[in-house]
């Protein structure tokens, strides 16, 4: 996508000019005159040559063809040898030349003297040593976006199609060389998924032939999902199908491919025993906007977890578009067809590997590359049909060249036979390497928005029915949704021409069906939430809140007004009045006081006036204060100029030279100089309190209809609430949207949270990786050596450090100086809101209200990483109010006791019989755990795994490596 060379919005008008220039190139052929000079280029590649392996250079004809035979002398390596060069009606561009003589061992002369006719030329090149040896292994695929090239129903029926056309080449090959077989690399498990839910029995049978036999092959994420887009328990779910798949049907997959995506989350490589995914292959795009990252090529390490215990063997291959630049001037542009099928040249040997191979190979021997073996991916292009001349291809590429071989493989072959020779050869790294193409997701921000929440709360819905010891737990469903959530996270957000042409219809219709996955997912949570809550039976006014977090939790409770209409006096299960207060919303809020870590209080409420209090919460015009957070905005701006907390009320953690915390920023056609900010704030109080307070600033702000931020405290709770709604104008025209946060943390180190764990900005990314801008899973935090701030929000995923560093990233960026390589520290943060630089696949434009939540939390002492944990689980998981069961409920049957490991995800088991809860050690060092029984007798438990599985009992009491990530198996 965006891609091979790589705007394909201009891909077809190019295709054009080369068709025009071949012709005319076909045409001048006829009269094409006689060559003038030779000149002589080595290589690395060894030709089979009267039964020896000879080292071959390329002799080249220059200013014409070579039409008549002619007769050279070559001398090597001490050797001189006669050759003929043979008659072309055609004519010759090249001749490959095999050098007499063995092996050299140091850099050698090689000359040659042609005759042709009256003239003699002579040509010299110097042959450097290189590998008798060399292996390449040429991996078929066709690069699977899910839209994009065509509708996302089109794009399937060809990868559907693709699986029965590389069956039937497989088959047609079996007898091939070995090297030569045909077999096919489906990419991603979402065509897997639908094959087998359209297919007869006998083509699933014939699939899982074809499958053992090696003739196709699975590898196991979904789709090519953006990894740091998901949190921890969907980055898990990515390959939950196919190792369900795999148990079926007694085969393993511990193989993942990615096609396209420049960079990947830590988090593959923290999960990498729970998933069973060993390696990793990574094809990425050749140049849209991918930074610095091709210096990873062919650099293969082992990707250790942030804990070091767990590794994933990595590879960057070339871009996965070699194929289509080699052969794409002679096959169709499938962009074009409606429905492309396979398409036969004639000449499986042309347009190949010959002569690209000899220069990748003699680069990588420049460069002391240490393996004899190397991998190349090969696709048509996005979404094609499948080579079917490429056996033929292979098997003449073999019978001519001693060296290199060719291999067609599977991502697993290529792995197991790198890691079988050289396992101890390669290097291991740790570190984030952290994506580039997480910046378009924000070109539909509102929608980005309802994935990270309904996420969240489809971990909540599984939580709740662990809690609960629901029966039935619908396993199908849960499954489904997550599988929504991540083809909303897949790469592909829209068509090639999204950007170029945004009212087409089929553009129109592919973000449609994009967008249906997170609106689709919405409704699902919706369902399933509303099962994991229904009581037996209802209890008249009396509600359950639940805690889906593992530590008892003070906060607070938002009761609909559906819930709430008795009253607004709130009673706790003892009968204490408790202060409440009805909103402006119509929702009724008090504080629940210590809800157990995952379980439940009843509340009851009442008819009558909210029971008032003493509180601490005021509200002037621009000013709130809770007891613990004073918070001041400008009278001007709305921007937050002045925040201080009780515990050190001198310190102001707005920067002093700043404009404010939570400025509203528009950047029109991506240039900082144009830089403007909303004007004419508009404030009042909105909440009066007694125990809700809060501000309202409304704004005109450019790029919208509108701009209303909320500022809002409540009486003794640690946490300042910012709720900002922009009601966007479309606008096609370049631009981004930010909101600035200034914070005041001299020398403050920032550290952001990622699927599994957290990393550090700068210290903690692998070299080359984004530094532009950073995807957060939950939470900032920026921190010194004696205070520091936490920031989060559940909705705005992208923020940039110290600067607005996306300025000029317009366009696809190849090899652009804007990309940055280090990160300077800064407590000042921007969360990247809206943009809509991209030139293709993302949205033109977006319109309408999208919603921001911001959570700011100030702590005295050092970066606490467990602390950091629980306040970005809290914010992103509130306590949930549902009517109450009648029935008497015990709670989870097991209590989790630790003071530096968090529960990231916790469910029932697929087969009912227990609970799966996964794990995460925040800290740096080993911590002790104990999981203890509550309610019942004894519980028994597991080390476990994504399929569930019992692999290791464990006693109650059990340690986790720091920063270490386990799922444990409880059962009664």
């Amino acid at each position: 996508m965006k891609k091979l060379y790589n705007r394909q919005v201009f891909r077809f008008a190019a295709l054009l000019l080369f068709i025009g220039t071949a012709a005319l190139n076909a045409n001048a052929q006829k009269a094409s005159p006689a060559f003038t000079s030779v000149t002589l280029q080595p290589t690395v590649a060894y030709l089979k040559y009267h039964g020896e392996s000879r080292r071959m250079a390329r002799l080249l004809f220059k200013n014409g063809k070579s039409y008549n035979a002619a007769a050279a002398v070559v001398s090597f390596n001490g050797h001189t040898e006669n050759i003929t060069i043979p008659a072309s009606t055609d004519g010759l561009d090249v001749f490959e030349v095999a050098l007499p003589g063995s092996p050299i061992k140091i850099a050698t002369q090689a000359t040659l003297s042609l005759t042709a006719g009256k003239q003699t030329y002579v040509a010299r090149c110097i042959v450097e040593p290189a590998r008798t040896d060399w292996s390449v292994y040429v991996l078929p695929h066709s690069h699977v976006d899910i839209g994009y090239t065509n509708t996302q129903a089109k794009v399937l029926k060809l990868h559907i199609d693709n699986i029965d056309e590389s069956i039937d080449l497989a088959e047609k090959t079996q007898n091939y060389p070995t090297e030569a077989r045909f077999k096919w690399t489906t990419e991603a498990i979402w065509v897997v998924d639908n094959y087998l839910k359209l297919a007869s029995p006998e083509k699933k049978a014939r699939f899982w032939n074809a499958v053992k036999k090696g003739w196709i092959n699975l590898d196991g994420a979904y789709g090519n999902i953006n990894t740091s887009m998901t949190d921890s328990r969907q980055l898990m779910q990515m390959f939950s199908k196919s190792q369900k798949l795999a148990k079926e049907q007694g085969i393993e997959i511990h193989t993942m491919f990615q096609g396209d995506v420049p960079g990947a989350s830590w988090g593959l490589a923290a999960q990498s025993e729970q998933t069973g995914i060993k390696y990793f292959l990574s094809g990425p795009n050749a140049s849209d906007r991918i930074g610095n990252l091709a210096k990873w090529q062919d650099k293969p390490f082992y990707w250790l977890s942030p804990s070091g215990k767990q590794k994933l063997l990595f590879w960057q291959c070339q871009p996965y578009s070699i194929a289509y630049r080699l052969k794409g001037s002679k096959i169709p542009n499938f962009f074009t067809i409606d429905e492309p099928k396979p398409y036969y040249t004639g000449h499986p040997t042309e347009n190949f590997l010959n002569p690209y191979l000899f220069q990748y190979l003699g680069d990588l021997e420049q460069n002391n590359f240490p393996y004899n073996m190397s991998i190349l991916t090969w696709a048509m292009s996005d979404n094609a049909p499948i080579d079917p001349e490429l056996p033929d291809a292979v098997k003449a590429w073999n019978e001519h060249y001693d060296s290199p071989k060719l291999i067609i493989t599977s991502v697993k072959q290529f792995f197991n036979d790198l890691e079988s020779k050289y396992k101890k050869d390669i290097p291991s790294f740790t570190g984030d390497y952290t994506e580039y193409w997480t910046d378009g997701v924000s070109s539909a921000a509102k929608e980005t928005a309802l994935s990270r929440s309904t996420s969240d709360r489809l971990k909540q819905t599984g939580a709740i029915w662990a809690i609960r010891n629901k029966p039935a737990y619908p396993v199908v469903d849960f499954d489904d949704t997550w599988k929504n959530l991540l083809l909303y996270n897949e790469h592909t957000w829209g068509a090639y021409n999204s950007v170029g042409e945004p009212d087409n219809e089929k553009v129109k219709s592919e973000w449609v069906v994009k967008q249906g996955y997170v609106l689709r997912a919405e409704k699902q949570v919706d369902s399933l939430m509303s099962a994991a809550l229904k009581p037996a039976s209802v209890k008249a006014n009396i509600i359950d809140v639940y805690n889906t977090t593992a530590w008892p939790r003070t906060d607070v409770v938002y009761v609909s007004a559906a819930l709430s209409k008795v009253g607004d006096l709130v009673k706790d299960a003892a009968g204490k009045k408790l202060p409440s207060q009805r909103l402006s919303t119509g929702e009724l809020v008090f504080v629940a006081d210590a809800v157990p870590g995952m379980g439940k209080s009843t509340y009851s409420i009442n008819p009558g006036k909210a029971f008032s209090a003493k509180t601490a919460v005021r509200a002037t015009i621009n000013t709130l204060t809770n007891g613990i957070y004073t918070v001041t905005v400008d009278a001007k701006t709305g921007n937050i100029v002045k925040l201080t907390k009780a515990t050190s009320a001198t310190r102001n953690y707005v920067k002093a030279d700043s404009a404010g915390l939570n400025q509203y920023l528009y950047m029109p056609a991506d240039s900082l100089k144009n830089l403007v900010s909303s004007a004419d704030a508009k404030i009042s109080i909105k909440e009066k309190g007694p125990l809700v307070v809060s501000l309202l600033i409304k704004s005109d702000a450019p790029g919208t209809k509108g701009l209303v931020r909320e500022v809002r405290l409540v009486n003794g709770i640690d946490r300042v609430e910012l709720i900002n709604t922009i009601d966007k104008t479309a606008i096609r025209r370049k631009e981004s949207v930010h909101f600035a946060f200034p914070f005041n943390v001299p020398e403050a180190q920032v550290r952001y949270s990622i699927p599994w764990g957290s990393a550090r900005a700068e210290a903690d990314q692998l070299p080359y990786a984004n530094h532009n801008w950073f995807t957060m899973q939950r939470w900032v935090d920026l921190s010194n050596a004696a205070y520091g701030i936490t920031w989060t929000s559940p909705d705005a995923p992208l923020f940039e450090i110290g600067n607005i560093t996306t300025a000029n990233l317009l366009g696809g960026l190849h090899h652009s100086p804007q990309w940055l390589s280090f990160t300077p520290q800064s407590s000042n943060i921007y969360s990247w809101v809206m943009n809509n630089l991209w030139h293709t696949n993302f949205r033109a434009d977006q319109e309408g209200d999208a919603t921001f939540h911001y959570f700011i939390q100030a702590h005295d002492g050092t970066f606490d990483s467990f602390k950091a944990n629980q306040t970005g689980l809290n914010d992103h998981q509130p306590l949930i109010a549902t009517a109450a069961t009648s029935d008497a409920e015990k709670g989870l049957f097991f209590k989790i006791n630790s003071n530096q490991v968090y529960v990231e995800a916790i469910k029932p088991t697929d087969d009912g019989k227990g609970v799966i809860a996964q794990l995460v050690n925040s800290g740096d060092t080993d911590a002790e755990l104990s999981l203890t029984p509550n309610n019942v007798a004894a519980i028994k438990i597991w080390e476990s795994n994504l399929m569930e599985d019992k692999l290791k009992t464990l006693n109650e009491h059990f340690t986790i490596p720091a920063k270490g990530v386990i799922s444990v198996r409880v059962e009664k």
